[in-house]
C-alpha cells in the first residue's frame, strides 16, 4: 500500500488511520474490548450486518465439514481430515488445529491413529435420539398442563394463547446457524443439545465473543436433563424452572487448544 513518493512511516500511519476510520465509522462492526483503541481486543461484523443469507461462521462450517467427512470416511487419520478440510477453508479462513480437535472430540473417538464417529453420533442414531427428545419435551409440556404444538423446527408450549416456552432441539453444536433461525423471544427460547456438544459450544463461545454475547440471552439445555425431568414422578412448573436454571453448558475439563 506504500506509494513510491511516501516514506515507510508516513504510509504506515496513513494505513492505520484509514483502518481506524472504517472500523469506528461503520456500525456494521463490533469492537469486543474493554479499551477504546482499535488495536486492542477483537473486531467482528455485527450479526445484523447485510450478509449473504447463506453465510455461516467458520466454526459451524468446520463442524459440518469434519462430521460429513467422517460419515463418508470412517477410520480416518487426522491428516486425511485436514487434507479434505483445508481446500474448503482457505486463506484467512483456514481453521486452527484447536477448532478441528474440538469438533473431533465432540463427535468422534480415537483408536490408535484413526478417528471414527461415536456410535451415538452416527446419523441414524442421532435422528432417532432427536425424535425421542422431541417426544419427551411434548410429554413434559402435557404433564405441566400447557398446550403443546409444533411450529417448524420449534416445539411450543402455550397457556391461554400466550407463549410460555419455545424449544429448538439440535443434534449438533451449530448454534450460530440456530440463532439465525430464531423466531421467538430469547428469554422464552431454549436450545436443547446433546451433552457431548456442550464442550464444543463452550469452545465456540470462547473463540467468538460475539457469539457468546448473543447466546447469553438464550437458555441451553442438555438432552440428559430432559430425560431426567421426564422420569420425575412428581413434576411441577416450579421444579421444571429450577432444574432448567441449574443446567449449564460446561467447558471441556481438559486444556482447550487455542492455536
Amino acid at each position: 500500500m506504500k506509494q513510491a513518493s511516501q516514506e515507510f512511516d508516513e504510509s504506515l500511519r496513513g494505513t492505520q488511520t484509514l483502518i481506524e476510520s472504517v472500523l469506528k465509522g461503520d456500525e456494521k462492526f463490533i469492537h469486543c474490548s474493554s479499551g477504546e483503541n482499535v488495536d486492542t481486543g477483537l473486531w467482528s461484523l455485527h450479526w445484523n450486518a447485510d450478509l449473504s443469507p447463506h453465510s455461516e461462521s467458520l466454526a459451524d462450517s468446520v463442524e459440518v465439514a469434519v462430521v460429513t467427512f467422517l460419515q463418508k470416511n470412517p477410520e480416518s487419520i487426522y491428516l486425511e481430515i485436514e487434507e479434505d478440510l483445508y481446500p474448503r477453508c482457505t486463506g484467512l479462513m483456514t481453521p486452527s488445529k484447536g477448532l478441528i480437535y474440538a469438533v473431533l472430540n465432540s463427535y468422534a473417538e480415537k483408536s490408535g491413529a484413526n478417528w471414527k464417529l461415536r456410535a451415538e453420533d452416527v446419523a441414524s442414531a442421532r435422528r432417532a435420539e432427536l425424535k425421542k427428545i422431541d417426544e419427551l419435551i411434548k410429554s413434559i409440556g402435557v404433564r405441566l398442563k400447557y398446550k403443546v404444538k409444533q411450529d417448524g423446527k420449534f416445539l411450543i408450549w402455550e397457556e391461554n394463547g400466550q407463549l410460555v416456552r419455545a424449544f429448538n432441539v439440535l443434534a449438533s453444536a451449530l448454534v450460530g446457524r440456530a440463532l439465525t433461525e430464531m423466531n421467538y423471544p430469547p428469554e422464552k427460547t431454549m436450545l436443547v443439545i446433546p451433552g457431548g456438544r456442550a464442550a464444543l459450544v463452550a469452545y465456540k463461545e470462547q473463540r467468538d465473543p460475539i457469539l457468546a454475547e448473543r447466546l447469553k440471552n438464550y437458555r441451553l439445555v442438555k438432552y440428559r436433563l430432559v430425560r431426567a425431568l421426564s422420569e420425575l414422578p412428581i413434576l411441577t412448573r416450579e421444579t421444571f424452572e429450577e432444574q432448567i436454571a441449574s443446567d449449564s453448558v460446561e467447558q471441556s475439563k481438559g486444556q482447550m487448544m487455542m492455536f
